[in-house]
Parts: C-alpha cells; structure tokens; sequence
C-alpha cells in the first residue's frame, strides 16, 4: 500500500490573528452566557408558585404558575373558629346580663349594681368581637343600630320612664341607653332613681330582654345558615361567602369605627367649623370610650388573619389569600402592609387617653394622629385588597370624605 500524501495547511500572519481573534471572541460569549444563566437567572422566586425555583435571583411574576387558593378552607376556619366562637362567648355574656338585671331588679343594692355594671361592660367588649361581621346576611344594620347606636337621646329615654313608654326607637335603648342608666349618676344615685321611678326598672329589663331576644336571632341565623356559607366557596362573586364578609368588616371598619367612634366627634365632615361633638363619643357617661375601640379593631385583625377568635392561634385567612395571588403594596406583601397599619392605628389608641370626650378636646392634636391612621387603612382594605382578590364593594359611602 502506498501512503497518502500529507497536505499541510499554511496561514499567513494575518489569518493567524484573525483565528486567535474568533477564538477569544467564542470565550466571551460563552462566558456570558454562562454566567447569565448562574448568576442573573430568571425565573418564578414565588414560593407559592408551583413553579418556584429557589435558584431564580430574578423574578418574572409574569412566569409564575398558581393552582387554585383553598377557598372554603378559608371559610371553614372563619366559621368554626372565628365566628362560632365569638357568637357563644357574646350570647354567654348576655345570658350573663340578664341575670345581672333581674338580680339588680330584685335587690337594689350596691354589689348587685356593681355586677350589673360589669356584666354590661362585658357583653359591650364581646359585642365588638361579632359585629364586625355586620352588616349581612348574618346581622342586618338594624339590629346593629339597637344594639349599640349612639349617641343615646337622653330626653326621650326619661320622657319614657315617667310616662312608661316603652323604647321605640334605636337611640332610645341598646347598650347606649344603658350606659345613660348605669353610669349617668353616683351609683347610689343610680340605686335611688331606680327605687324611686317604678317604671325605670321595667325599662331597663325591656332593654336587656331586647339584646338578648337580638343576640338569639343572630346565633340563630348564623346557626341555621353556617353549612351553606362553608360551602359557597366557589366564587367570589356579589353574594358569595367571601364577597359578604369582606363587604361587612370593610363597611363596619369604615363607618362603625373609623366614622363612628373617632370621625364623628371629631367632627371631621364638617367643612365650615372646628368645633369638635364630644358628647358624641362611645359610652359618654361611662367615660371610658377606648377600650371598646380597641376591641373592635382587634377582631378586624383577627377575622383578616384568619386567627382562633379564643387561642389568636393563626390559621387560614384574607392574609393568607392576598400572599396566594401574590398581591403587593409599595414593594411589600400587601398583607404585610394591612397588617402594619393595623398595628399604627392600635399604636396610636393606645397613646390616647379615657374620657375620649374630654381627649378630643384637649389633646385634638393626637385624636387626629389616631384618626388620620384609621384613614389610612380605608384604602388599603376597600381598594387594594378588594381589587387582589375580585371582589366588588356593594355599600354606598356618604361621608363626602
């Protein structure tokens, strides 16, 4: 066999320099590459994406893949451990103020007085744990409204003992009306008006009789309906479970508390003076007004985290629905964010101090502070997290604020 003959190739210079050039060029490209892929990776960097990489330095929302949000789990949490037990510790309280009155009623005396009293300021405190959840289908505003408007008319409430009248009207009875009863005078003034108007001991047993046959309807209702509100989960339409229970703590929060409790005395819609409506405070002649407040937005953050209403042990909620879809606020978990405000508004309560009535009218400068967080939360709650999860706000505000 022959051998083949060997061809070699000659470069010249310049085609040596442009080999070496291509050669360092290839280098680079795949060093960016490289690089690109390990040190600036895209991706989904949601952990609650199905399709979380943990290796992903920057995020693609736009690349995140989501299953479905365990609705009625959500709803099941609400019913067995927000709900139920709040409406069980509210109608024990009332039991409890029932016997306090007729006890009261029985025998006028100072210890009885004082238990009654107690027993009124319990049932109050544990009311604000159930109202938040009105109104709805569940606690209609009427029965919001007799169970505690304010303020309370003073002259049609001793209009109607001297002529034994019974109440007719909202600010003619409830807790309000009570709170005039009780705490107006000394409370052997208090023991006196009761001994010395026959008709005022059967006025504030209608009264209490009122809360009770109220507190009743809602546990039943609620009792009645709980299995169908668990279930209607697939949606978040107008009328659904979700869709009625942030329309409720969205209304009560805006115009119960925030308007109610802080907006009104203040006086803050009024556009032509600023002068201030003290008397318009919760439980005027009691004279602690905060506690109450405080209360309230403490259950608003306990039905939105999804906390046991008895044990704060924290469960599936709104919190956790907003973090599902990913929803954000400033840069920040919008969750976070609610959360944080909430925290700001209890913060600035608690700076305050008892009688609010009198607050207002020598530390404004801090009621306002105190209001002006309330404010904040509005948005956050009605715009934001309404819009996360598709739900649409079926109440009229007319505040003109």
């Amino acid at each position: 066999m022959g051998n083949c003959p060997t061809e070699v190739l000659q470069l010249n210079p310049m085609s040596k320099i442009f080999h070496i050039k291509f050669k360092l060029l290839v280098n680079s490209i795949f060093v960016l590459i490289f690089f690109g892929s390990t040190g600036c990776k895209k991706g989904c960097s949601d952990p609650t994406a199905l399709n979380y990489d943990s290796s992903v330095k920057r995020n693609e929302a736009s690349t995140c893949e989501y299953g479905s949000f365990n609705k009625q789990s959500l709803l099941l949490n609400l019913s067995d451990n927000f709900i139920t037990p709040s409406l069980s510790l509210y109608k024990n309280s009332i039991d409890q103020l029932v016997t306090s009155t007729n006890d009261f009623n029985a025998e006028p005396t100072l210890i009885n007085l004082e238990i009654l009293k107690n027993s009124w300021k319990t049932s109050l405190l544990n009311w604000h744990g159930i109202c938040i959840l009105g109104p709805s289908k569940f606690i209609t505003t009427d029965q919001i409204e007799y169970t505690n408007i304010y303020p309370i008319d003073t002259n049609t409430v001793i209009d109607n003992i001297i002529n034994e009248f019974a109440p007719g009207n909202n600010d003619e009875e409830g807790f309000q009306a009570l709170d005039y009863l009780l705490f107006s005078k000394t409370s052997q003034e208090t023991i006196n008006y009761f001994l010395n108007n026959s008709f005022a001991t059967q006025y504030l047993i209608q009264i209490v009789n009122n809360l009770s046959e109220i507190c009743y309807s809602i546990e039943n209702k609620w009792n009645n309906e709980k299995q169908d509100f668990i279930n209607d989960y697939e949606s978040v339409a107008t009328g659904t479970s979700i869709s009625i229970i942030v329309n409720s703590f969205n209304k009560h929060f805006e115009y119960y508390i925030r308007r109610g409790k802080f907006g009104l005395p203040l006086n803050v819609f009024d556009q032509f003076t600023q002068d201030v409506d003290p008397h318009l405070v919760e439980c005027y002649f009691y004279g602690k007004s905060l506690p109450f407040a405080i209360k309230g937005i403490e259950s608003l953050k306990k039905l939105i985290n999804g906390y046991n209403f008895n044990t704060d042990e924290n469960l599936t909620g709104f919190d956790d629905y907003l973090n599902f879809v990913g929803a954000q606020h400033s840069g920040i978990n919008l969750s976070t964010k609610i959360n944080n405000q909430i925290d700001h508004i209890l913060t600035a309560i608690n700076g305050l101090n008892d009688p609010l009535s009198t607050e207002i009218q020598t530390n404004k400068t801090q009621v306002d502070n105190a209001y002006e967080k309330l404010q904040q939360l509005v948005p956050l709650l009605k715009v934001d997290l309404t819009s996360a999860l598709g739900v649409l706000i079926t109440y009229a505000d007319n505040d003109g604020d």
